[in-house]
């Protein structure tokens, strides 16, 4: 049973038993213990104390990884909680470097674009999609697409959705053969003027609509047009992962 109330606005809870979770991100606390951000089902993502997780022998150095679907209970009425047990759902195998660091990525995608204890059932449900696809795929035509069909997503649930099917002047569909213009608040633009903006192919949004990466340039098209509208709406807060990262 999950015992909370509510004060000012913010859900304080008290304990929160055998709640579905990812961990987005751990993080050094005192000598033997890590700060944890979950992703969870109910309540969005909440920090929680793992006390002696940081021991050579803790059996939580295996458990509390990326890519695996936990069972958490929680205590402590604070944002910071105390973990209290943990059991393994689902664990999916990554086999690549490239799919763990696409799972970094989208860590702190989550990371920056949500609140904490704000619930995201549906992100939730979106992201172990993402982690299911992330584990099948290897591809980069099929990880490009399980990338932009979540960050499509999560706009989406953010209030903040991209029409990929019609002008956003005109309000008709996107021609094969005509360019557009980006705009991260409005979408597509036709633009058949010379500009110094940078112009999208309608062949390429239609391909991204349809989620066909198989050609280089929707592959690149889409990333730019994703990374334009997550920078806009995340305003200042940059991801970190992308100093280090070019795939994504």
């Amino acid at each position: 049973m999950n015992h909370f109330f509510h004060q000012w606005g913010t859900i304080l809870i008290n304990k929160i038993s055998l709640e579905p979770a990812f961990v987005l991100h751990t993080r050094a606390f005192q000598e033997t213990s890590i700060i944890v951000d979950f992703f969870t089902q109910s309540y969005g993502r909440l920090n929680a104390i793992a006390k002696g997780a940081k021991r050579p022998k803790s059996p939580l150095r295996s458990v509390l990884t990326p890519a695996s679907k936990l069972s958490i209970t929680l205590s402590g009425k604070n944002d910071l909680k105390t973990l209290s047990s943990v059991e393994i759902i689902d664990h999916y195998q990554l086999n690549s470097g490239t799919s763990l660091n696409s799972i970094i990525y989208v860590n702190e995608l989550i990371t920056k674009a949500t609140e904490k204890e704000d619930p995201h059932v549906e992100i939730f449900k979106h992201y172990e999609k993402l982690i299911i696809n992330l584990s099948d795929n290897s591809s980069t035509g099929d990880l490009e697409k399980v990338l932009r069909k979540f960050e499509l997503n999560l706009l989406q649930e953010m209030g903040y959705g991209i029409d990929l099917t019609r002008d956003a002047e005109t309000n008709q569909k996107i021609e094969h053969d005509n360019n557009y213009k980006f705009d991260p608040e409005r979408g597509f633009v036709s633009e058949d003027k010379i500009t110094s903006v940078k112009l999208f192919s309608g062949k390429d949004i239609i391909n991204f609509s349809k989620g066909d990466f198989e050609k280089k340039e929707t592959r690149d098209s889409a990333k730019f047009i994703m990374r334009q509208a997550l920078d806009f709406h995340l305003g200042n807060k940059s991801l970190n992962i992308r100093k280090y990262l070019t795939k994504n």
